[in-house]
């Protein structure tokens, strides 16, 4: 049931047939969203490291274009075919365009490029919890008594990974104006995720995506011709434009389709609850990559994190 909902051309596109039966045998929403946390989290990186290169609004608005001549590769005919369904939810194509393309993701660019990681992933990793309660007050799902402990536990995991383990670090955390963007950013993504809620059940995934990556360059388009930018990518530096081609390719169109899908099969509520991951892969990546060594502490948000994911997973619900 899981594999005829997921988008099976990202399998054709990543492997070769050979190892298609293989891929589609580990396909799962759960997988999904651990997927698009983990193209996620790097791109956090990303983004700090690209901010003396391209200003937040440049970089968001050119990742999209991209990520957009990407996906008309492969969706231009069921477009097409869907026309009269997106005419129908022009409304919908558009607050989703807005939220999850268009504005989440310069909120992002910007709280990064002036403040810290740390103030950035704390903040982030409240996103679930918004989500819920957004949820309960539009739609009236109720949260188990279960599923408001796993969110609990999983947080404490995330703060306690963010923070290494350290109380007087994350009491001597000082906020700014980067962290108001953030603030924005977690109530826009939970907006997004909310809408999916309420996704058309006649429109596919990859249409869906492609429509409101569309809408949200039409958002982004006026901004970006009024501010002071580069004429286009050939005025780039190599190193931004091997960034743009990572979140345009993995943080977007990948990560974006495996999120949609995940969010279809699961509801948002728990869904949501795995961007707690997002701190846990960010250790992971620190130690394949740079030789940093694991901590007790790591190891325990580790176990605090999968284990409050469990709990959350446990009972089907929004």
């Amino acid at each position: 049931h899981c594999l005829r909902r997921t988008p099976s051309y990202i399998l054709r596109v990543l492997a070769p047939p050979g190892f298609t039966r293989t891929l589609n045998a580990l396909r799962s929403p759960q997988l999904g969203l651990s997927l698009a946390a983990l193209f996620w989290s790097s791109n956090f990186v990303v983004g700090r490291a690209l901010r003396n290169e391209i200003d937040p609004l440049a970089l968001n608005f050119w990742r999209w274009v991209i990520a957009l001549a990407i996906l008309l590769a492969f969706t231009a005919r069921p477009m097409w075919a869907h026309r009269q369904i997106l005419l129908r939810e022009w409304k919908m194509m558009a607050a989703l365009g807005v939220t999850g393309i268009a504005a989440f993701h310069t909120c992002v660019y910007l709280a990064v490029a002036s403040t810290g990681a740390l103030n950035a992933l704390l903040l982030l990793v409240m996103a679930p919890l918004v989500t819920a309660l957004a949820t309960w007050g539009l739609f009236g799902d109720r949260l188990t008594p279960r599923h408001w402990v796993g969110l609990g536990v999983a947080l404490a995991g995330a703060v306690l990974l963010i923070a290494k383990g350290s109380m007087a670090l994350l009491m001597g955390l000082q906020f700014g104006k980067g962290d108001l963007w953030m603030l924005l950013a977690v109530a826009l993504w939970s907006a997004y995720s909310v809408l999916l809620k309420k996704r058309p059940p006649d429109l596919p995934q990859t249409v869906l995506l492609t429509a409101s990556t569309a809408t949200g360059l039409l958002w982004m388009l006026p901004f970006y011709l009024v501010g002071d930018h580069p004429a286009g990518l050939t005025n780039l530096p190599s190193t931004a434009l091997w960034g743009l081609l990572y979140v345009a390719s993995f943080a977007s169109v990948l990560a974006f389709l495996l999120w949609n899908s995940g969010v279809a099969q699961i509801g948002p509520n728990r869904a949501s609850a795995f961007i707690y991951l997002m701190p846990l892969f960010g250790a992971a990546l620190a130690f394949i990559f740079l030789g940093e060594a694991l901590a007790g502490y790591q190891l325990v948000g580790a176990v605090l994190i999968f284990s409050g994911l469990a709990l959350t997973s446990l009972r089907s619900g929004s």
